[in-house]
């Protein structure tokens, strides 16, 4: 459901009704279509095992029934299931954004912009599980980046699955991933996720975990910034500069002392220790 670039369809078509844009992915066929008033849509062939003689199987109906009624922020709105000749096709709402790995990858992303995410995601996942679904499909192009940075679930699987550690598993693997070309991110909630694998902790243990993690240090602010040489030979000849005017007032200083402290000064200014005893 993310943002894809794909080159529009040459030959306008209409799947369930909907004017086609573009396709969303090739590896889990998908399709950008034109909804009502504008907005966009995603169109999700399902998959054959939902279909019995050829309506839906009445467990599935049942629960795309109780997705479509979901109260999540997390996950996209289903809209409906449509027909296009033999076929059925999900209509879920269409979430602009970036995939779970094009932002995972991004060398830029710092550790604790990638503990944040991991963070928002478990907790979605969770939220999704008290509420008795299971996704059944987390795998990157399902999880959506959204602009603000919120965390979308997209496209629940339609198929039944009931048991939580399904998704565990998957959202475990899509964490190990996070560490991309740099393996600090990585290692920063690398034990946490150890935790999570042996059963030690559960999905809000993780979260909360990770929520506790300490800023990794920038090894790099601790280095010194190479300072150009005519700024040394400026701030030499500054210090010099200073070391003269000082030994200047210093000799002077010891020259006026000497001297009785009446040197050039009027008789009212005079130093108290060289005034003359009264009379």
């Amino acid at each position: 459901m993310a943002s894809v670039e794909a080159a529009p369809i040459s030959v306008p078509i209409e799947i369930c009704g909907y004017p086609v844009d573009r396709a969303l992915s090739a590896e889990h066929p998908s399709d950008l279509a034109i909804g009502p008033g504008g907005r966009g849509v995603a169109l999700k062939k399902m998959d054959p095992e939902c279909l019995l003689n050829g309506t839906l199987h009445p467990t599935v109906r049942d629960r795309l029934n109780r997705i479509r009624e979901l109260a999540h922020p997390g996950v996209a709105n289903l809209f409906g299931v449509g027909r296009e000749g033999n076929d059925a096709y999900l209509i879920w709402e269409f979430v602009d954004g970036i995939p779970f790995d094009a932002y995972a990858a991004d060398v830029r992303r710092t550790p604790r912009e990638l503990a944040t995410l991991a963070r928002e995601l478990i907790l979605a996942v969770d939220l999704l599980h008290v509420q008795g679904i299971v996704h059944g499909a987390l795998i990157g192009n399902n999880v959506i980046i959204a602009p603000g940075g919120s965390v979308r679930l997209t496209h629940v699987s339609p198929l039944l699955y009931h048991d939580p550690a399904v998704d565990v598993e998957c959202l475990l693997n899509l964490l190990d991933q996070m560490g991309g070309n740099r393996e600090e991110r990585a290692a920063s909630f690398a034990h946490l996720l150890a935790e999570a694998r042996q059963g030690h902790i559960g999905l809000r243990q993780l979260a909360t975990g990770l929520a506790a993690l300490p800023e990794p240090r920038d090894a790099r602010a601790d280095e010194e910034p190479e300072i150009p040489r005519s700024v040394h030979r400026r701030r030499a000849l500054i210090g010099a500069v200073v070391v003269t005017i000082l030994g200047a007032a210093v000799a002077w200083g010891v020259w006026y002392t000497v001297q009785g402290g009446r040197f050039g000064l009027p008789e009212g200014m005079r130093f108290p220790f060289h005034s003359q005893p009264d009379q």
